[in-house]
């Protein structure tokens, strides 16, 4: 049987930011105040149930009382309750029932205060795991909801490769792993050819990514932030003159935005996007330890928020590079310490201690919310 993608959308997933989260309804107005708003606070315990109890109301073909819950944004784009509650059914019909749930997790909105949750199950009448996502607000309210099959391209001939450089996180302090792992459910990177095993990190306080108002980049925790060299290297190319974008806003002058790539040796290259404008602290030719600054987290590029993009590589990237994945050596994810390892979507991960010159993790900036999972 041949699966159609079948989805419910009220506001637009960001797929360029592949933080595959939601974006605000396009009328309800930033939000000035970091103090929660309802019962179910960003990245909880609370917010994680309540996307559960939202999916089996879907799942069961609760239209009516999910409908209720619907933002009044989501319900305009769907159409009205008797078209939603139709194309559920429909829906359901060619699905069949859930019998498994394979997967699990939750990731911060990153432009208002809520939480995505993210269920991917195999149901009896289609081969295709199926991926379901719901956003809700705080006050519990449903901001999206996209259901789709989980498809991409196999992991290809680099799944397995291990890394001769040993890496270390670019970053000081926690920060959130919002995209990363090889699977598409962790990862929408493993869609793309020349980004396969890409990796994006955000800083959170108390589950978001912002304090104050969301229009503004400097209202977010990780813009600005120093940007470490992952590894001993020699630049090779640095991008510097791109503006940063207005949060929501992501540009087409250029993808990559601002950039710095790091050439390692052994056809082994570091290359993190999205720089804040006229951050770069190294030039071209520049040899670099790791641990040294070399630039600042900003938002330029095809970029609709501050985050931290890095992706490992077999050549320099030009004009296209064969992604490799990025082992990481010595750090923390989610309280434990791992001697080698890639980080996955969900986690929060930081550097562990060391002896030698870099700041211990969390110096200087915001502690990330813990992860509930």
């Amino acid at each position: 049987m041949t699966f159609r993608l079948y989805t419910m959308v009220a506001i637009l997933l960001l797929s360029t930011m592949v933080f595959a989260q939601a974006s605000p309804p396009a009328a309800t107005p930033q939000m000035s105040s970091p103090a929660p708003s309802g019962p179910y606070p960003a990245l909880s315990k609370a917010g994680e149930a309540r996307g559960r109890q939202i999916f089996e109301m879907w799942n069961s073909g609760q239209t009516g009382a999910l409908w209720a819950l619907f933002a009044e944004n989501l319900k305009k784009n769907s159409g009205g309750e008797a078209k939603f509650a139709a194309y559920s059914k429909a829906l359901r019909e060619r699905m069949g029932t859930e019998t498994k749930m394979l997967n699990e997790d939750i990731s911060p909105v990153m432009l208002m205060p809520g939480t995505v949750y993210n269920r991917l199950s195999q149901y009896s009448k289609i081969p295709t795991p199926v991926v379901t996502t719901i956003a809700i607000d705080e006050r519990g309210q449903v901001l999206n909801l996209v259901v789709g099959p989980e498809q991409g391209p196999p992991e290809g001939r680099y799944a397995g490769y291990k890394d001769t450089a040993k890496l270390r996180l670019p970053f000081n302090g926690e920060w959130f792993v919002a995209q990363g792992g090889h699977t598409v459910f962790e990862n929408n990177y493993m869609q793309s050819d020349e980004q396969k095993f890409a990796l994006d990190f955000v800083l959170l306080k108390s589950g978001r990514a912002y304090t104050g108002d969301s229009s503004a980049n400097e209202s977010f925790y990780c813009f600005g932030q120093p940007i470490l060299a992952p590894a001993d290297g020699t630049v090779i190319k640095v991008e510097d003159g791109y503006v940063d974008n207005p949060p929501g806003k992501p540009s087409n002058d250029s993808p990559h935005g601002n950039l710095i790539v790091i050439s390692h040796g052994n056809k082994e290259f570091s290359s993190i996007d999205h720089l804040k404008q006229n951050s770069a602290k190294v030039k071209r030719g520049d040899a670099v330890k790791q641990g040294d600054p070399i630039a600042e987290c900003g938002n330029s590029g095809n970029s609709p928020g501050p985050h931290v993009h890095f992706q490992f590589q077999n050549t320099a990237g030009f004009p296209t590079a064969d992604p490799l994945p990025a082992q990481f050596n010595n750090y923390i994810a989610n309280g434990k310490p791992v001697a080698v390892g890639e980080p996955v979507k969900g986690q929060t991960v930081s550097n562990a201690p060391t002896t030698g010159g870099n700041p211990p993790a969390g110096k200087d900036v915001p502690k990330a919310a813990p992860v509930t999972k």
